[in-house]
């Protein structure tokens, strides 16, 4: 996606296409940042009232990032006849909406919630509305553009994808689970049973029962619901995170709000027992709801009801999304893993880019980007025999934020980095981080046996250590003395983001290095930006949010460390720190470190100079 030119700052922002432009609350301080920084100084306390007060909370983070296999479309126009739309093959190939909603079963009494049965058999999930209520869905452009050319009526939203080799298989894949304990697991997804799968598969039941089991040990989950609400889950994406609010199950299912929470608290997991407690009611009360769930709902088992429950979730935060909510994930550069911490009930996402027979090679991303690593540093590093690995740290990406604190977001980081290690059975893993430095820093302080050569990138340096008070990072820099700002403008910016606000942004950080600036008109770059950061528009920031605190109150106390094999790099015209600012700060940190100073190299180094970074590992 191209923007304008550059044009001087106090015109820029009349010239941006509305929808690159931010909220007035952000877009001023890329319009006029010396401006915003100036009615910052002069009252600090009048700045923090007048933007907390203009946004007053309406602008929140809280779109879901889908995987686009997972869903299927079909488009009506007001005879009800079906209008020419490419679809999947699970999709029911109806001729008409009539045909539609006579194949369909009613879910929950709402006449736009159909469970309608696949050509394989499989019972989908489907909503459906007039077109005129969706134009606040974030349809993707393709199935927009058919509805806008086809004179479409209504449109119906299918939830399914394919189950084989698609991506519920994908995510179970992504559990480490072997060849069979994935096949039953995806079998129980389809079939809502293990008896069921194992006929599926043409395997004994007791094989089956001890797949599943297996699985269920590997994904430190408690029972086989919640197994697949884990599973089918992590197919979709990344939600919001009020995602399983019980009031959304209630009005979608036409459940009370007590079988709701009932509902939500078995498909996840919860013995019967374990729901009576946490509701409040007897467990003979809880056995009774879940039969008027089960019987009014048309499910045979808890496997099948956590299934529907992530669907229902699935259909309603989609018709929710708003126009520019990025939407949809990309598996093919996106490959997503998962684990689940020892409690059972947080999961960390990483990806591993291969190839297997590789050096590992840690890709830690900074306090403002989630894992998606930038494509020319992968390519670089697999040339050279190295196998990257990203994970992403509490409270970013679709990793949970579990114990991340302001006061200490590193423990629990480092603890899902050595689980993942472990998984992996990687004893020692070399590190190139790009302003991720304190994390790294904590890590090879608290494991230093695992960490490897190391290779840090524009490493941030504290605020009250950075004399760098210029353009757009400058300003943030004060502003983010306040703490109450740190998370509100993360919000902000999070709800908004974009490929087009993504590269206004990106231009207005960078102004004045001329090889940053061109870095900007290559779309790659503005692509893997977009990748980077748009997992915070699902509102999963607060491990950016902690991050920044550290960095802005300097709060993190780095003691001296043996580094031999780490290298710091540095880009000689980087925007937000100054060549002396890191040696100052850094270079006590680390003193056996080399330190390297890139001619030219500004703030983008993993994707300007991906070779020179590779070599220095």
């Amino acid at each position: 996606m191209r923007m304008l030119d550059m044009v001087p700052t106090a015109k820029w922002g009349s010239c941006l296409k509305k929808d690159a432009r931010f909220a007035p609350v952000f877009q001023r301080l890329i319009d006029a940042p010396e401006e915003s920084l100036a009615a910052l100084r002069a009252d600090p306390a009048g700045f923090e009232d007048r933007a907390l007060a203009e946004e007053k909370g309406a602008i929140q983070a809280n779109a879901p990032l889908f995987d686009q296999r997972m869903l299927g479309f079909m488009l009506f126009d007001a005879d009800g006849g079906r209008l020419p739309l490419a679809a999947p093959d699970w999709v029911p190939p109806v001729e008409n909406f009539a045909a539609l909603e006579d194949r369909g079963v009613r879910r929950g009494g709402s006449p736009r919630f159909l469970a309608v049965e696949a050509p394989d058999g499989r019972m989908l999930h489907l909503f459906w509305a007039p077109i005129a209520e969706t134009t606040d869905w974030n349809l993707p452009a393709r199935i927009r553009a058919a509805a806008d050319a086809g004179a479409a009526d209504r449109i119906a939203l299918v939830t399914g994808g394919d189950v084989d080799e698609g991506p519920i298989d994908a995510a179970a894949r992504g559990f480490n689970l072997t060849d069979l304990e994935r096949r039953v697991v995806v079998g129980v997804v389809r079939t809502g049973n293990g008896r069921a799968a194992a006929a599926l598969l043409g395997i004994a039941y007791s094989t089956a029962r001890e797949a599943l089991a297996a699985a269920a040990r590997k994904m430190r989950q408690p029972n086989m619901p919640a197994v697949v609400h884990t599973v089918v889950a992590a197919a979709f994406g990344i939600f919001p995170e009020d995602f399983n609010a019980a009031g959304l199950l209630a009005d979608m299912l036409q459940l009370s709000e007590r079988q709701a929470q009932i509902a939500l608290l078995v498909a996840t997991g919860l013995s019967r027992e374990e729901t009576a407690r946490a509701v409040g009611v007897s467990a003979a009360v809880v056995k009774k709801e879940l039969e008027l769930v089960f019987g009014n709902l048309g499910l045979g088992s808890a496997a099948e009801l956590s299934r529907l429950i992530v669907e229902v979730q699935a259909l309603r935060l989609f018709a929710r999304s708003t126009d520019g909510a990025p939407g949809f994930i990309d598996p093919a550069i996106e490959p997503s893993r998962f684990a689940v911490r020892p409690n059972g009930r947080e999961t960390i996402a990483w990806s591993d880019y291969g190839p297997a027979s590789g050096k590992p090679v840690l890709i830690v991303h900074s306090n403002w980007s989630c894992r998606a690593a930038p494509r020319p540093l992968l390519r670089a590093l697999q040339r050279r025999g190295w196998r990257p690995i990203a994970i992403d740290r509490p409270g970013f990406g679709a990793t949970h934020p579990g114990r991340s604190t302001p006061q200490d977001p590193f423990t629990p980081a480092i603890e899902d980095t050595l689980q993942i290690l472990d998984l992996l059975n990687i004893r020692r893993a070399a590190i190139l981080a790009r302003a991720g430095a304190f994390y790294v820093h904590a890590l090879k302080s608290a494991a230093p046996d695992r960490v490897g050569p190391v290779v840090l990138v524009s490493p941030t340096v504290p605020t009250a250590a950075s004399t760098r008070r210029r353009g757009i990072m400058g300003t943030m820099k004060d502003i983010f003395q306040r703490p109450q700002l740190i998370e509100f403008y993360f919000r902000v910016i999070s709800a908004q983001l974009t490929a087009a606000r993504i590269e206004q942004l990106t231009r207005a950080i960078v102004k004045g290095n001329a090889g940053d600036t061109a870095l900007c008109d290559d779309p790659e770059f503005i692509r893997d930006r977009f990748r980077a950061v748009r997992p915070f528009t699902t509102g999963n920031l607060v491990g950016g949010i902690n991050e920044q605190v550290v960095i802005s109150s300097g709060s993190y106390a780095a003691a001296p460390l043996s580094a031999t094999d780490w290298t710091v790099v540095h880009g000689d015209n980087d925007s937000h720190n100054s060549v002396a600012d890191v040696d100052n700060y850094w270079r006590p940190v680390v003193p056996s470190a080399s330190f390297v100073r890139l001619a030219g190299g500004g703030r983008f180094l993993t994707s300007s100079h991906p070779e020179a970074l590779v070599d220095l590992l």
